[in-house]
């Protein structure tokens, strides 16, 4: 094939690569994506989406059981594990065809295969067809991460990450979900919701332990009443897993005490490491734990050489990809507004039962900060939309600094908080204060009220507590 030239080239398209080629097309450029699986990466195919939709069947089914408390009856509630994964992936491919589309919307040039650097502005991209050359004035490395299996074998039978665990075969009776983050704690609200017996083991003290520490406490609190066994402060011995026939087993220790959990699954859910980027090595790019060392506009530490989504570090959340994508894309057509993204305004969403949700940052993070901070929390037990819907649980938490006025954090957990934490994200971004918050009208009876309520609780004068 005759070699082909781009204004930019996005290496990987997940979420930071197809959108940032898609903002990228938008102004004028000539753009290409080199995708060695398929568009839309990890958010659309093993990791945002695919969850979401067994997420969100879990929620109906556990609210299905509990139709009695509105005055109806469903008869005799159950699932089809098959089906819940039809429903799946009609999801994602509906989704995958989206991306597609846009692609051709916006004349992007996309070549399936993988791709490696071969020197600067050069890369070879080896697919089904052969081998392509193309060249480029710029480069967006978008490789993403990968599950740390932590030297454990993934059989794709008895351990899973979550890559891959969407090949099961059939729902498990009893899972060890092996760390207690936003994955491990996604995944537990699904399972249990089907009646799994669920046990997470975290090596930190808490869950979400990147979190804020309250809504760490009243996740755990919540769990425990579902069910959940919670290890935390507890250590796996990874050399120790064991799978077969009959399950799977995984020696953990805690107080200095060894003990031997068995399960049908195990998950890996610990952390996730940066995919290599091949070829990159020859260029001398700066990197720090593997991830490339990024500045202002997204830039590596090599000209015209930018990265965005996973792999450019900080949170690894599929709108702060698209942030990134973005960004870079403004960045090389010189129309950026801003420099870089604060990660204190990025949303932070966790769609586990209850839901969490949170901007900014922590109260612990305020308070080391030297900040005089002052706290309003106000719960979902005391607002009338959570009555309404049966799930009043959690609270709104608002963390601000008493000497500026601003707000440094949101913290939420309980309903629909993954939706409303927007309010607060905008909140970040215009600078506001607790009282803009409070004396924002909210409707009447909505779940939003309870952050009303909460800047309100700031200053000491909640309304409904």
């Amino acid at each position: 094939m005759a070699e082909q030239h781009f204004t930019v080239v996005f290496l990987g398209g997940g979420s930071a690569g197809y959108v940032g080629a898609i903002r990228a097309a938008q102004l004028g450029m000539s753009v290409a994506v080199v995708e060695r699986d398929k568009l839309g990466g990890t958010c659309l195919h093993r990791g945002c989406i695919p969850s979401k939709a067994y997420l969100e069947a879990a929620h109906l089914y556990t609210e299905m059981q509990h139709a009695d408390a509105f005055g109806l009856s469903a008869g005799e509630i159950g699932y089809d594990f098959g089906k819940i994964q039809q429903y799946r992936e009609k999801v994602v491919t509906e989704n995958w065809k989206g991306v597609q589309f846009l692609m051709k919307k916006n004349k992007i040039t996309v070549l399936l295969g993988e791709g490696t650097i071969s020197a600067p502005g050069q890369l070879q991209v080896v697919g089904a067809e052969g081998t392509q050359a193309i060249t480029t004035d710029n480069l967006v490395l978008c490789t993403g991460t990968s599950p740390r299996t932590l030297g454990i074998k993934v059989d794709g039978q008895r351990v899973f990450t979550s890559d891959n665990v969407w090949e099961a075969s059939d729902m498990p009776k009893s899972v060890i979900i092996l760390g207690g983050g936003v994955i491990g704690c996604e995944f537990a609200s699904y399972y249990r919701a089907f009646g799994v017996e669920v046990t997470i083991v975290e090596m930190l003290g808490g869950l979400i332990p990147m979190m804020d520490a309250d809504l760490g406490k009243e996740l755990a609190r919540q769990f425990s009443k579902r069910g959940i066994k919670l290890m935390t402060d507890t250590k796996a011995d990874p050399a120790s897993v064991k799978s077969g026939d009959d399950g799977v087993e995984l020696t953990v220790e805690a107080n200095g005490k060894q003990e031997t959990l068995k399960a049908d699954y195990l998950l890996l859910a610990a952390a996730r490491e940066p995919t290599p980027i091949l070829g990159v090595e020859s260029l001398g790019l700066e990197t720090e734990r593997g991830y490339p060392t990024i500045g202002d506009n997204q830039r590596t530490s090599l000209p015209n050489v930018y990265a965005a989504g996973d792999i450019a570090g900080g949170l690894m959340l599929a709108h702060k990809a698209y942030a990134d994508g973005i960004l870079a894309a403004e960045s090389i057509a010189g129309k950026n507004q801003l420099k870089n993204i604060d990660m204190n305004r990025v949303p932070q969403p966790v769609f586990s039962f209850p839901q969490v949700a949170a901007v900014g940052v922590t109260e612990q993070q305020a308070r080391d900060s030297g900040a005089e901070v002052q706290v309003g929390k106000f719960p979902y037990t005391a607002n009338a939309k959570a009555k309404i819907l049966n799930d009043a649980v959690g609270f709104v938490k608002v963390v601000a600094d008493k000497r500026t006025g601003d707000i440094l954090g949101v913290h939420m957990i309980g309903p629909s908080v993954t939706e409303n934490i927007s309010e607060a994200g905008l909140a970040k971004f215009l600078e506001s204060t607790p009282w803009e918050l409070a004396y924002t009208i909210h409707p009447h009876p909505t779940l939003s009220e309870a952050i009303g309520e909460a800047a309100h609780a700031v200053e000491g004068t909640p309304l409904h507590m």
